[in-house]
């Protein structure tokens, strides 16, 4: 008899996971409180980056000499809603301890794992599939306003060129010619090879939607309320068995977490985006302002900006300020872009105190599994989390060791 898999949550990662069940022949219901593609998800709202070389955590070892700036600057891409902080301090304290130089590189080389293959995991998940179409193979831009501000940025290449990631920097004659667009405050760069970028993440997800459903998969549009070894209970009091259940469900598997007395420390990093349609110039790849820590993707016939960290609460709503910010960050980066309709978007960044996912087996729970936690980089390692924890309810080698990704890192 074929096992039935329960997958709880069906952004980037719980496809990709019931997508690799299915193909292996076993039987998976995918459930969510919202359809797949809903603006909702996480997985529609992120900046559409298959950013292999983001291995470099937020808690960098300069993280507490630049923290007056981020808290304080009028200018700063971290925006906190003071009345949420004492609730916030037993996260962000364990964050910024990460921050000392032996985790910092501990969180790197774990991060490498996940990220380095994302265009062959993508490429993999969706061959065969019409979601193969939005996937963009190139080079992303890093954008700097000058010399000095790359040299300020000097340990992260090294780290970059440690892994081996194929990168370049462009001299001032070539970023001018190739970055006209850009205003005059920027005026240096690096280009970054072997990377790529989906075109719509919505019709990404909703085609991968379409496949696992043609090989015979179930998308149930429910909300769960909790979940014990062979089963959920969803919000209405209905149960649903399974031979094993996969939590897949971005911050808010921290909720079903405590209903299996799971600890995990774990924070919505609200992220904003503002999708420019009937624009005038679309670049030619996407570029990350390093300054402002903000991505720009073109996508189909719209510009994408996508960026910004506020801590405010998984449930405040989203705060009008922050689109204002962003706007004023078109205007000093592509000061001729003119557009004549926007999309507004918020959503919540799974973001753990270590930087890490959430993946493998429960301890004491041996029917259940946990693939989440993707923080900036989660549609980048999606498709290997869901191929890795897939992989163990099969049996497979993982071939990487786990033991960093597991949730009871934070039993202690």
């Amino acid at each position: 008899m074929k096992k039935n898999i329960l997958i709880v949550g069906a952004g980037i990662t719980g496809l990709s996971a019931g997508l690799n069940l299915i193909r292996n022949g076993l039987n998976v219901t995918l459930i969510d409180r919202v359809d797949v593609g809903n603006e909702n998800q996480t997985s529609y709202g992120n900046a559409g980056l298959l950013a292999a070389s983001s291995i470099i955590p937020l808690s960098s070892p300069g993280l507490l000499r630049n923290l007056p700036f981020y808290l304080f600057s009028k200018s700063s891409p971290l925006f906190l809603k003071y009345s949420y902080l004492p609730k916030l301090l037993p996260w962000a304290i364990p964050f910024l301890r990460n921050s000392s130089k032996s985790n910092f590189d501990y969180i790197i080389k774990n991060l490498h794992q996940l990220t380095y293959d994302t265009v062959e995991q993508h490429l993999a998940l969706s061959k065969s599939t019409e979601a193969s179409k939005f996937i963009n193979k190139g080079k992303i831009s890093m954008i700097f306003r000058n010399q000095d501000e790359i040299f300020k940025s000097k340990s992260d290449l090294e780290i970059r060129k440690k892994y081996k990631f194929n990168f370049k920097k462009i001299n001032s004659q070539e970023f001018t010619k190739k970055y006209s667009y850009l205003s005059n405050h920027y005026k240096s760069g690096i280009e970054f090879y072997d990377h790529g970028w989906i075109s719509s993440p919505q019709k990404y997800l909703r085609a991968l939607k379409k496949e696992f459903v043609k090989l015979g998969g179930i998308f149930k549009k429910d909300e769960v309320a909790s979940i014990s070894d062979k089963a959920v209970t969803l919000k209405d009091g209905k149960i649903i068995s399974a031979n094993k259940i996969i939590v897949c469900s971005g911050i808010w598997s921290k909720r079903l977490l405590k209903t299996i007395n799971h600890k995990v420390n774990i924070e919505a990093e609200r992220g904003f985006h503002i999708v420019l349609k009937k624009v005038n110039f679309l670049p030619p790849n996407p570029l990350m302002i390093i300054s402002k820590k903000i991505a720009i993707t073109p996508m189909e016939n719209t510009l994408r900006f996508a960026g910004i960290v506020d801590f405010s609460g998984v449930d405040a709503p989203a705060n009008k300020s922050r689109y204002d910010y962003i706007r004023s960050l078109i205007k000093n980066i592509m000061p001729s872009l003119s557009w004549k309709e926007e999309d507004l978007w918020m959503g919540q960044r799974p973001s753990t105190s270590d930087s890490l996912p959430v993946l493998g087996r429960s301890n004491s729970m041996k029917n259940v599994y946990f693939a989440f936690g993707g923080q900036h980089v989660g549609l980048t390692i999606g498709p290997k989390l869901g191929k890795l924890v897939s992989d163990l309810i099969l049996n497979k080698k993982t071939n990487i060791n786990l033991d960093p990704y597991l949730q009871s890192r934070f039993n202690n």
